[in-house]
């Protein structure tokens, strides 16, 4: 199998620059069907003001970071990419805003799946894993 960190994200997301919020997954856990994401804070990112990456970013991180392990999973099933869309955010909590260039970690563990919509708890981090964020997001998946 080959190493989930030399996978070009692109192929999971239906966003193309300059709206992609990731970089790369960092890990797949086959028993959770938890995924962490890697994102670099770019300066000509949407969601930039000034030099700080705005909670609005962290929200769209989160989503392409489910969608990518929705597509994770259906590329190692052999099936073909299916795209999700939010259908809601809960409980959302925002500790501090990454800067431009900082480097973020984002955790998304399934809770429950069922009619093809699932519920994920997302965990972001800083490089020096300092909570910057949590919630809970449900995304409808599209046949």
């Amino acid at each position: 199998i080959t190493d989930i960190k030399e996978i070009d994200v692109l192929n999971f997301l239906p966003q193309r620059e300059p709206f992609v919020l990731i970089d790369r997954l960092i890990s797949y856990d086959s028993q959770t069907t938890s995924v962490v994401s890697y994102y670099k804070i770019k300066p000509n990112s949407t969601f930039v003001d000034g030099d700080t990456f705005q909670a609005a970013g962290l929200v769209e991180n989160i989503a392409q970071t489910c969608a990518a392990r929705i597509g994770y999973i259906d590329w190692l099933n052999d099936n073909p990419i299916k795209i999700g869309v939010i259908g809601s955010v809960k409980n959302m909590r925002v500790y501090s805003l990454p800067k431009v260039y900082d480097e973020i970690y984002t955790t998304i563990e399934l809770k429950s799946e069922i009619m093809g919509v699932s519920l994920v708890k997302a965990v972001v981090k800083d490089i020096l894993h300092n909570l910057m964020a949590v919630c809970e997001m449900k995304i409808a998946i599209q046949d």
